[in-house]
């Protein structure tokens, strides 16, 4: 950073900013200033309701620890998960109005700054991308202090992520000029002890407003959720239910199934079996067509002896079980173990004998854990409801990765 601009440059700014005394101080010594501002009052909540939603807002306040003697503009930067999409960033106080989003910065973060190292540094993150803008013009004095609210929309992605919060400076006439000014954008990161960055601040946003912290199948449902495996049904404002009582139909579970397993899906593919109940393919959707073909493909599912595949009829708890075993077996057979002659299960005894040696199979491996078998889940003939699915696949991934 110190070598990143010349002389030429440094004399240009001495005017331009001086909320490190001015430009050179902040170049030679930002090891002992550690940026222009420091980071107070955040709020990652933007209130007490955590679901996730269309109008989440976070906000910060920023501090003044240096006096400017022109005008300068803050930027700031924020790195959220890819799922979500930053809507509008507001400044007030010193700093007033929308901050203008500039690409130009948000590369050289996702370049530049995620080469570096040090207190102020963490690298990159995969699975998160950076948001970056700048403010109006304007001037600052010591312990001048200014809001940030962040206005997102999650797309119902929820989950528990670590964001991080840069602060920087540009200038007012030119703000993106990336050969001379670029090492201000973040220039809070300098020092062993920066003050004007927040990094991995931990958010929990809860993916449907039906499934919170206690609720049956939580963790299942929430960590399946943000990974973008199951969706919910939407309420308005961005929001979402789960509702695990309700039915599965067959040709949803082959959507989640094929997606737990992470099994590539293109409209491309050609058909490997003709059911006679699927209907016309729809060019514009994989659902349901080509989940059920990927599933057939990997002998997750079988259809019925007359042909037909039931789409749309709720899907029993042995079905379920069987085709996860099915999965199991044919890509990660070495994760199953074989039950002992001793081993007596518990569940599944009323069941067809394909059905109840899977489910053999199925509960000696934990893939039943956390299901209410001897109550409310005991009927394992009857329809196996969306709480109950996530569950069951939620116990698959973690045998198969180690959730």
């Amino acid at each position: 950073m110190k070598e990143q601009m010349s002389q030429v440059h440094v004399s240009r700014r001495k005017k331009l900013f001086m909320l490190g005394g001015a430009v050179i101080l902040v170049i030679t010594l930002a090891v002992l200033v550690g940026g222009c501002v420091s980071i107070s009052n955040i709020n990652l909540y933007g209130g007490d309701v955590h679901d996730a939603g269309s109008n989440h807002q976070i906000s910060m306040e920023f501090t003044a620890t240096f006096d400017s003697t022109g005008d300068v503009r803050g930027v700031i930067a924020i790195r959220i998960p890819e799922a979500w999409e930053v809507k509008g960033v507001n400044f007030t106080g010193t700093l007033n109005g929308a901050a203008t989003r500039s690409s130009i910065m948000e590369g050289i973060y996702t370049s530049e700054w995620e080469a570096l190292t040090g207190a102020g540094y963490n690298g990159h993150k995969d699975g998160y991308e950076w948001w970056v803008g700048y403010s109006a013009p304007g001037t600052f004095a010591v312990n001048d202090t200014n809001r940030i609210a962040f206005l997102i929309d999650t797309h119902g992605r929820g989950g528990t992520y670590l964001l991080d919060f840069v602060t920087g400076i540009a200038d007012a006439a030119d703000p993106e000029d990336v050969v001379k000014d670029h090492a201000l954008w973040y220039v809070s990161s300098a020092s062993s002890t920066p003050t004007g960055v927040l990094l991995d601040q931990a958010i929990t946003l809860y993916s449907f407003t039906d499934v919170h912290p206690g609720a049956e199948y939580y963790d299942a449902i929430q960590g399946m959720a943000a990974k973008g495996l199951i969706a919910g049904y939407p309420t308005g404002g961005g929001y979402s239910e789960f509702r695990p009582s309700n039915s599965v139909f067959r040709a949803q579970f082959a959507k989640m199934i094929v997606g737990a397993l992470g099994l590539p899906v293109n409209e491309a593919m050609a058909a490997p079996v003709d059911f006679t109940d699927l209907g016309a393919d729809d060019p514009a959707d994989l659902y349901p067509h080509e989940y059920v073909w990927v599933a057939y493909t990997n002998n997750i599912i079988k259809g019925y002896t007359d042909g037909s595949f039931r789409p749309y009829t709720p899907i029993t708890r042995g079905h379920v079980i069987t085709m996860t075993v099915r999965a199991m077996q044919t890509m990660y057979a070495a994760k199953l173990a074989t039950p002992p002659d001793s081993y007596i299960q518990t569940w599944g005894n009323d069941l067809p004998a394909e059905h109840k040696a899977n489910v053999r199979i199925a509960e000696y491996n934990n893939l039943l854990s956390g299901l209410p078998l001897s109550t409310t889940a005991s009927n394992a003939n009857a329809g196996m409801p969306r709480g109950e699915v996530a569950q069951v696949l939620w116990n698959m991934m973690n045998l198969i990765i180690g959730l």
